[in-house]
């Protein structure tokens, strides 16, 4: 006789109602999302139809529809048509929404309508984490990764693609225009008129139709880079494993703390050389750091960045903002000096305005005074040195040059030097949420299009992944007390307002 673990009978009746509340465990996630998404203030965070109307058809709550895509990319469920599925099959979410079926053209609309707002439920949720005491306000980790854009490569030209496709049609023009030629001496010969001659005219127009547009395509790369036909705001980046894809570059700012994304960017740029201030200052703002007065020369916030981020002009406007920013320099690849003759083994006298190199000789400024970046050399110390060939491979000897930045890069270096087993710590900080974002969740690609909504789905993705740190930081039940605590509190405020207006109205 076979013995096995048997369940209910599907068929039977029970006297008793199912609840979805017995279905739901005390420490389901789900019950975060609720508590969490009924402390907002939908109409605040500027949610379309958080306000209804007297007359017309009913919207759906957007309290509701946010449950739904919290839920959803809290389980790595990002399509409108599968979370229209999971409101018919998953128990939680039919507990979430107390049995709401939105179809999937409702819950994408919702997505397409209020990009701003998901992303002021990120910085609500940081204000959150801010009250919870998460954020160190000391040192900050910033970094960019390439996110896949909704745009095939097909659908993307670069100078190379478009030149190749030029050459490709203009073969084909003139292939048509010597079959025309053909044609007629045919016609003339035999006096008889050839039936394909309007078919192969109608071809060539279409190929000069193509190199015009390709013409036209031509000029618009050279000014603004390569061009994406699906998502305008896409580029043709290269990727890890040192492939390329159509992608976005999304910015990261991460406290050091708990590992917390603070603040999120997404730009059409390959590079992120430009965005140290930037991601540095959004940080600052949205921990609401300030300066501290009394000390002049402590720094609001330390920024750890890696080489792609080391530039003058940004390393120059971090300093100025009181920044300190402790950003890894990247070897000069055209450099054929050995490890001992690289340019910083050269020390730089200030007062003298000379390099002195390894050997002890100088290395005089030869260049003009207005120019920005200075030369130094000494072609007569250099022919007579006996490690030449190690320094240099030029025959007038080894020349130095010092740009317009060059004292930022020194104190940069310096600062490196100083802080070499603080900056080990930047990718355990920041790399760990791309790692977890891309592998864990699955979200290696944007299904949206335009900066815009793909800025407003990177920070769904950085919300899901701060409330998932947070999840683990504080616990269910001590969260949901504490969310309770603040709907609590709001309402309390609410009543205080409405009552202080009613008596502000009857005394008036």
């Amino acid at each position: 006789m076979q013995r096995f673990i048997e369940g209910k009978n599907r068929n039977q009746i029970n006297i008793v109602p199912m609840s979805f509340e017995d279905k739901i465990s005390k420490d389901n996630p789900v019950r975060i999302i609720d508590a969490l998404v009924e402390s907002f203030d939908m109409h605040k965070l500027g949610f379309v139809h958080a306000k209804t109307k007297k007359t017309g058809r009913k919207p759906y709550n957007p309290k509701d529809l946010m449950k739904l895509y919290i839920y959803g990319y809290f389980n790595g469920i990002r399509s409108s048509r599968k979370l229209e599925k999971e409101c018919k099959r998953n128990i939680e979410v039919m507990w979430l929404l107390n049995e709401l079926t939105p179809d999937d053209k409702t819950i994408c609309n919702f997505r397409k309508n209020n990009k701003k707002a998901l992303m002021q439920v990120f910085k609500q949720f940081s204000m959150l984490c801010n009250e919870l005491n998460l954020y160190g306000k000391e040192i900050i980790a910033i970094d960019g990764s390439k996110f896949r854009a909704n745009n095939s490569r097909r659908k993307n030209y670069t100078r190379k693609k478009v030149a190749k496709m030029m050459k490709h049609y203009e073969e084909i023009a003139q292939k048509y225009i010597d079959l025309l030629e053909e044609n007629d001496e045919t016609e003339i010969k035999n006096g008889i008129e050839n039936n394909s001659k309007e078919e192969i005219k109608e071809k060539l127009e279409k190929a000069k139709k193509r190199i015009a547009e390709l013409t036209e395509m031509a000029d618009e790369i050279s000014k603004n880079g390569d061009i994406s036909i699906t998502d305008p705001d896409a580029k043709h980046m290269g990727v890890s494993n040192n492939g390329t894809d159509i992608a976005h570059n999304v910015q990261i700012a991460v406290d050091s703390k708990n590992d917390l994304v603070v603040t999120v960017d997404v730009i059409s740029s390959a590079v992120d050389k430009n965005q140290l201030h930037n991601m540095a200052s959004k940080a600052i703002k949205e921990l609401g750091i300030e300066s501290n007065k009394k000390e002049e020369n402590k720094p609001i916030v330390t920024v750890l960045a890696d080489k792609g981020y080391y530039t003058g002009e940004e390393l120059l406007k971090c300093k100025k903002d009181k920044i300190k920013a402790i950003v890894a320099q990247p070897r000069n690849g055209s450099c054929t000096a050995n490890e001992e003759y690289l340019k910083e083994k050269f020390e730089y006298d200030k007062n003298k305005d000379v390099y002195i190199c390894p050997n002890n000789q100088v290395l005089r400024n030869i260049s003009r005074p207005t120019s920005k970046q200075k030369i130094y050399k000494n072609p007569k110390a250099c022919e007579k040195c006996n490690d030449k060939d190690k320094c240099t491979t030029a025959k007038k000897g080894r020349k130095v040059l010092r740009g317009e930045y060059q004292d930022i890069y020194d104190e940069a270096a310096k600062t490196m030097d100083e802080n070499k087993k603080l900056y080990k710590r930047r990718q355990m900080i920041v790399e760990h949420p791309f790692g977890t974002i891309k592998r864990a969740l699955g979200f290696t690609y944007f299904l949206t299009r335009g900066n815009e909504s793909v800025k407003a789905e990177s920070y769904m993705h950085f919300f899901i992944y701060n409330l998932k740190r947070v999840i683990n930081i504080i616990k269910i039940d001590k969260l949901l007390k504490l969310l309770k605590a603040k709907r609590a509190t709001f309402f309390a405020y609410c009543k205080y307002v409405n009552f202080f207006a009613y008596f502000t109205y009857q005394t008036s």
